[in-house]
């Protein structure tokens, strides 16, 4: 299996964790899924572009550009505190799966 096809696994399974809290999830869970949702699907097409580039790391590459895209977000307090720490906490686990 090639980095492109291990990519699109993960950020599928990425995705339907993401996904999981329209059914699972209350209504504040919801919420920080979809915001960072939001920065997932950008982030994605971002490194997919770079896989068509030569992108040799593309797991990496997203997380990272989620990370500076996020931090962008809460420097510019786009959330409270305890909103940012959950998006956070979402974020790590999204690479843990």
């Amino acid at each position: 299996m090639n980095e492109h096809s291990i990519f699109l696994e993960k950020t599928d399974k990425m995705q339907a964790h993401l996904d999981s809290f329209i059914v699972d999830g209350s209504d504040h869970e919801l919420f920080i899924a979809s915001y960072l949702h939001g920065h997932f699907d950008i982030a994605v097409a971002a490194v997919e572009k770079l896989i068509e580039d030569g992108n040799k790391n593309p797991l990496l590459s997203l997380k990272e550009t989620l990370e500076w895209q996020l931090e962008k977000a809460f420097q510019n307090n786009e959330l409270n505190q305890q909103d940012a720490e959950q998006v956070t906490q979402l974020f790590a686990e999204l690479f843990k799966l």
